[in-house]
């Protein structure tokens, strides 16, 4: 195993406060993806994360909030991405494809490496995107204020 893989595995089991936190695709909110120093970021402005109890009762439903401080950083970055004005709005569905994992849900933090890494996001104006890069990071900003999914 190496360091990548240990550091995923620790991030999927819990964080520093004894709680794992997922981020899922579908139902989240972009409020834009644009080129840095970094990468590509991709800016969410709702992102649905869902936390459990490290201690918690099996088949016991997550909690789910929304969370305005969770990007991802795709790098390098397509050279598509920088002409994309209509990149932003309700996610469908999404994705990250590596090798024959198909991932929906990412751990947060998380960090992923490989050869080939697409990123496939389907946005509910109809909007199709796939980016493909080497690493994507999975990261919350400290400033990140959560509030409650109030779906029935």
């Amino acid at each position: 195993m190496n360091r990548t893989d240990l550091v995923q595995a620790l991030t999927s089991v819990c964080d520093n406060h004894g709680m794992a936190h997922q981020f899922e695709f579908a139902d989240s909110e972009i409020s834009r993806i644009h080129r840095t120093a970094e990468g590509c970021n991709i800016e969410f402005s709702a992102a649905l994360v869902s936390a459990r109890q490290a201690n918690e009762t099996p088949g016991r439903e997550p909690q789910r909030r929304y969370s305005n401080g969770l990007r991802l950083v795709l790098a390098p970055c397509p050279p598509a991405v920088a002409g994309e004005a209509q990149a932003f709005g309700l996610l469908a569905s999404g994705w990250l494809q590596r090798g024959l994992q198909r991932l929906s849900v990412l751990p947060v933090p998380s960090d992923y490496q490989a050869e080939v890494l697409s990123l496939h996001l389907q946005f509910a104006n109809g909007l199709q995107m796939q980016l493909s890069g080497s690493s994507l990071r999975c990261e919350a900003s400290e400033q990140a204020r959560q509030v409650e999914v109030l779906a029935c």
